[in-house]
């Protein structure tokens, strides 16, 4: 199993953002009515506090490759996302995973809120993943709250923003 660290993390969007355009282009090729080409992926979310490094990531889940939902133990369809967010205490290669209590929810333009629960997922190298997933029908603006209390650390909230696209 691999683990999606803060190293691994801009790289599996910039992976999202390749196979999605490389998708427009195929069916654009194919005589279908070309889709709106594929955005760039937002890069993630990030809050340093003391010596622990958070980073949150969205993800619809269609745009993952299928090992991915595997390992991840997720469902894959339209409409699900994944809300990816790891823990870390320390940098370079004295990084380590923090254990924490992390809670996360999102609120649409409408006002609508979602809860996403999260559950502690191992990864190789000793790494633990904070994975849950949610439902929306694009298009839609949703604002992000993760609040984490690492061990040993004063808690957190980090906030951030992702444009959920149409359906």
């Amino acid at each position: 199993m691999r683990t999606i660290d803060r190293l691994r993390v801009p790289r599996l969007a910039a992976c999202v953002a390749t196979c999605l355009l490389s998708t427009w282009l195929l069916s654009a090729c194919g005589g279908a009515s070309a889709p709106t080409p594929a955005q760039p992926a937002p890069p993630p979310a990030e809050l340093q506090t003391g010596d622990v490094h958070v980073i949150a990531s969205a993800v619809d889940t269609m745009a993952l490759p299928q090992r991915v939902t595997r390992q991840y133990g997720i469902p894959r369809g339209e409409q699900v996302w994944m809300l990816l967010v790891t823990v870390r205490r320390g940098s370079g290669s004295s990084e380590t995973s923090a254990t924490a209590k992390v809670e996360a929810r999102a609120q649409t333009l409408g006002g609508n809120n979602i809860a996403i629960p999260l559950r502690a997922t191992p990864t190789a190298a000793n790494y633990i993943d904070y994975i849950g997933t949610f439902s929306i029908a694009g298009p839609d603006t949703l604002r992000f709250t993760v609040d984490i209390a690492p061990d040993g650390a004063p808690p957190a909230k980090l906030e951030f923003t992702r444009e959920i696209p149409r359906s």
